[in-house]
Parts: structure tokens; sequence; C-alpha cells
């Protein structure tokens, strides 16, 4: 999956075996990272402006369609919640999820399939 977006621009672009894809979004997204297997994107919009969404990261299907939204790991008090800072490929290339709270930020890996934060760590 190849992706077309740099940071400041609202659209997103991407081709792949299963064709191209766009999707434009009210604010600049915060970080965007193309998935294998199944294809698709991982979008982590600006948690600024989304307080109404259950979640501001995104997995879409390599059709643009939504497939889910990343749920917030489970922190001690909900109204800690701000959102998922970003989201990025480690070294060893396993994909990586920063949610930022009030009391610190945590970091995990998504599981694609259920949209849960798995080995949730503090950030830091």
């Amino acid at each position: 999956m190849d992706i077309d977006w740099e940071p400041g621009r609202r659209t997103v672009r991407w081709t792949g075996a299963d064709g191209t894809g766009e999707r434009t979004f009210e604010r600049p997204p915060a970080s965007v990272v193309a998935l294998a297997d199944p294809p698709g994107v991982l979008v982590v919009e600006e948690p600024e402006g989304n307080p109404a969404r259950p979640s501001n990261a995104l997995v879409l299907d390599a059709d643009g369609r939504e497939r889910l939204r990343l749920a917030p790991p489970p922190v001690p008090e909900p109204s800690w919640r701000i959102g998922y800072h970003t989201a990025y490929r480690d070294a060893e290339g396993q994909l990586v999820a920063v949610y930022a709270t009030q009391a610190g930020d945590l970091w995990g890996r998504p599981d694609l399939s259920t949209g849960e934060l798995r080995d949730v760590r503090e950030w830091r």
C-alpha cells in the first residue's frame, strides 16, 4: 500500500493491489499508516474537535470504507481520556499507537480485527 499524504494536508490518498482510495478529513490527520494484511490505512485524526466520536483513530479498508475505530485503552478515570496522539511502525515494523490522557500517555499494539489496544504500557 502506497500512501500519498503529508502532515498538514487534509486529504489522504492510497494505492495498492486492491485499488485506490481517498478520504478528506475536516482537519489534517495527526498520522497515517499503511496496513498490509488486510490492506488498508490507519488514520489518527486530530483529537481536537472530535469529542463526540468514540475514537479518533480509524481503520479504512482499501476501498475507503471505515472498517473500525480503535477503542480507547482502559484508564482508571474515563474523564482523563484525550484521544489517540499518533500511530507508526517501530524498528521491527510492528504497528504502535499512542493514546494521550490527562494523567500520562499510553502506547500499545492495535488489534486490527477488534480495535483493542494490546500490551498497553506507559509512554515515556
